[in-house]
This record gives C-alpha cells, sequence and structure tokens, in this order.
C-alpha cells in the first residue's frame, strides 16, 4: 500500500509538471522591460532640428538703391547651412557681374563680391514651417573703380541685424531689425528664397532705412 501511495503521488507529480510546461510553453514570449539606451534608438527624430545643406545658383537680378537708376547685374551663389541640433549656422558668398561679361571661373569679371553670415535656432514648428530667432552679418565690396580710380565708399562697413528666420517647405526668409551696408541710420532687412522647382528659386532683399531704401529681386537656376 504504501508503494502504491508514492507511485500516485509520483504519478501527480508527474502530470502536475507536464501541465505547467504545457502552459507555459503556449503562451507568448514576454516584452522585455525597455532601456534607456533602447528609448533614444526608437524615439522619433526632433522636428525642430536644423539639417545640413549645401547649394550652388547662377543668378540674374535688379537692383534699386533711391535715388540712383536701377541696375540689372548676374552673379554667382554658394550657401548652405550648417545644422547642429535646433541650431543653424548659415554661410553665403556672391559674385557679381555685369550681364554678357560675367564668368563664374573668371575673377577678372567679378565687380563686386559679398558673404555672409547668420546664426539661428529653431523655437517653434507646426505645418512645416519652423520659426526661428536669428542674428546675422554680410559684407559686400565693390571690385571696380569709380572715374576717379578709387572703389565707392558705402554709407555702413556692413549689413548687421537681429530677427527671426521663417522656413516652409520650399522657401525662406529672414526678416531683421539692424542696418544695411547701403543705407544710413536703423534699417529693416529682409532676405528670402522662394523655390519655383527643383532647378529654379525666386531670390531677392528689401531693406528700409530712416531716408532710403534698397531692394533686389531676381530669378536663380541651381548649379548644384
Amino acid at each position: 500500500m504504501a508503494v502504491s501511495r508514492a507511485l500516485r503521488r509520483l504519478a501527480f507529480t508527474v502530470a502536475t509538471l507536464i501541465t505547467v510546461a504545457t502552459v507555459a510553453a503556449a503562451q507568448p514570449a514576454s516584452t522585455p522591460a525597455s532601456t534607456p539606451a533602447a528609448t533614444a534608438v526608437a524615439a522619433v527624430a526632433d522636428p525642430l532640428a536644423v539639417k545640413t545643406t549645401s547649394e550652388g545658383w547662377i543668378w540674374a537680378m535688379r537692383y534699386w538703391t533711391p535715388p540712383a537708376q536701377t541696375r540689372d547685374l548676374v552673379g554667382g551663389r554658394a550657401q548652405g547651412v550648417v545644422g547642429i541640433g535646433r541650431w543653424g549656422l548659415a554661410f553665403r558668398a556672391d559674385a557679381i557681374g555685369i550681364p554678357g561679361e560675367f564668368a563664374q571661373d573668371q575673377v577678372k569679371t567679378f565687380r563686386a563680391a559679398e558673404v555672409g553670415v547668420a546664426a539661428h535656432r529653431n523655437l517653434w514648428g507646426a505645418g512645416g514651417v519652423v520659426v526661428a530667432a536669428a542674428a546675422g552679418a554680410s559684407v559686400a565690396r565693390s571690385l571696380e573703380t569709380t572715374a576717379a580710380g578709387v572703389l565707392p565708399d558705402f554709407p555702413k562697413a556692413f549689413t548687421a541685424g537681429v530677427g527671426v528666420r521663417v522656413d516652409g517647405p520650399s522657401w525662406w526668409v529672414y526678416a531683421a531689425v539692424g542696418q544695411h551696408q547701403a543705407l544710413h541710420g536703423v534699417a529693416l532687412v529682409s532676405t528670402y528664397q522662394v523655390r519655383t522647382s527643383d532647378r529654379t528659386a525666386l531670390v531677392g532683399e528689401f531693406a528700409v532705412g530712416s531716408r532710403s531704401s534698397f531692394a533686389q529681386l531676381g530669378l536663380a537656376v541651381r548649379a548644384f
């Protein structure tokens, strides 16, 4: 009788173990607890992060600086943005010449040159539009002399301002308060680019000072 009871207990124990193993095998594997590293990898990229870009353009523009007459100029432009998180550092370099004479690979055809830099930090975005606080400066220099054999002077040594940069799906614009190299006093300055296709864009700059104004409006064709 003792052996019989022992055998029954052993059979019951084996049956219990088999049942538990069968139930456990039927259950789906549990998902391991997420770790900070796994969460960081799975995190969605910051929508306000600045992308690094570079591009080159050939452009034709009409310049107005009253009371001087309008002037049609052409040129080449290299520009880009270096992005570090929500911060961006934009740069631009222009070589400017006369239509029918200008050649990007011939410095002797350059009548003027301009370089500029601007820093911005993205603050808000919605619907494909991002708004950033921005500050920047640029310097333009004439490379042609006057009839007296001297380089023309500008009212200011450089253009500079503090304001905002607004980016859209195919455009960007700066609006700032500061000074413009071609104008006296404090000025409102705005520069923009609007892509009209993969290869073309509308480009320009406007500035309004206390006693005068400046404008340039043109069309650019992408070179790279």
